[in-house]
C-alpha cells in the first residue's frame, strides 16, 4: 500500500527524470550514435547556406521587376533551413538540410500547384549549387537536369539563378532572381 507521501515522492522523481531528459536533448543519429541536439549540426558544412537566411523582397535580376517575397529561417536547432516563398497567386516552400552521410545538401520543394522537386548538391566556389534530375515530361525517354545556383553578393543580397539541360552541355535559363533584404 502506497502512502500519500510516498506517491508524491514517486511523482516528483518522475517529473525530475522527464525534466532532466528534456534538458539533455540527446538524440540518436541515423547511424545510431547519440549526440546532443546542439552539437548535431554544428559543423562548418551545416552553416554553408546560412547566407540565404532572412526576410527577402525578390526581383528579376535583369529588370528589377518584383518576382515575389521569401522568408528563409533556420529551424530544428540549426539543422534545417525552411523557405517560405510567395508571389501573386502562388506559394511554395522548401526544407534544406546538409546530410552528413552523403556530404551533400538536399532541398525538398513543394508548392500550391502540387509540384514536388528534390534537389541535391553543395557549395562550389562560394556558391550553393543544387540540381534536380528527372525524366522529361515533354520528351519521354530523356532526362532533364534543373540547376539552381545561389550566390551571396557583397551588398548582402543573394542571386538565385536557375537553368536546365537535357544533354549536360547546353543550358537554358529558367529564371534569374535577386533576393534583397526586406525593409518591412
Amino acid at each position: 500500500m502506497m502512502t500519500r507521501g510516498t506517491g508524491a515522492a514517486f511523482f516528483l522523481a518522475g517529473v525530475l527524470v522527464l525534466v532532466s531528459a528534456a534538458q539533455s536533448k540527446s538524440v540518436q543519429s541515423p547511424t545510431g550514435q547519440k549526440t546532443s541536439a546542439a552539437a548535431a549540426c554544428s559543423a562548418a558544412e551545416n552553416r554553408q547556406f546560412d547566407f540565404w537566411i532572412g526576410k527577402w523582397d525578390v526581383v528579376n535580376s535583369k529588370d528589377n521587376t518584383p518576382a515575389g517575397s521569401s522568408l528563409i529561417e533556420s529551424i530544428y536547432d540549426g539543422c534545417t533551413l525552411r523557405e517560405n516563398w510567395s508571389e501573386r497567386g502562388f506559394s511554395g516552400g522548401s526544407l534544406n538540410t546538409y546530410n552528413v552521410a552523403d556530404k551533400r545538401w538536399h532541398q525538398t520543394w513543394t508548392d500550391s500547384a502540387g509540384t514536388w522537386r528534390e534537389f541535391v548538391g553543395g557549395l562550389k566556389d562560394g556558391r550553393m549549387v543544387l540540381i534536380w534530375s528527372h525524366p522529361s515530361v515533354r520528351q519521354p525517354g530523356k532526362n532533364v537536369q534543373e540547376r539552381m545556383i545561389f550566390t551571396p553578393n557583397s551588398d548582402g543580397s543573394v542571386r538565385q539563378y536557375s537553368d536546365q539541360t537535357m544533354d549536360g552541355a547546353h543550358w537554358i535559363e529558367r529564371y534569374d532572381y535577386t533576393y534583397r533584404h526586406s525593409k518591412v
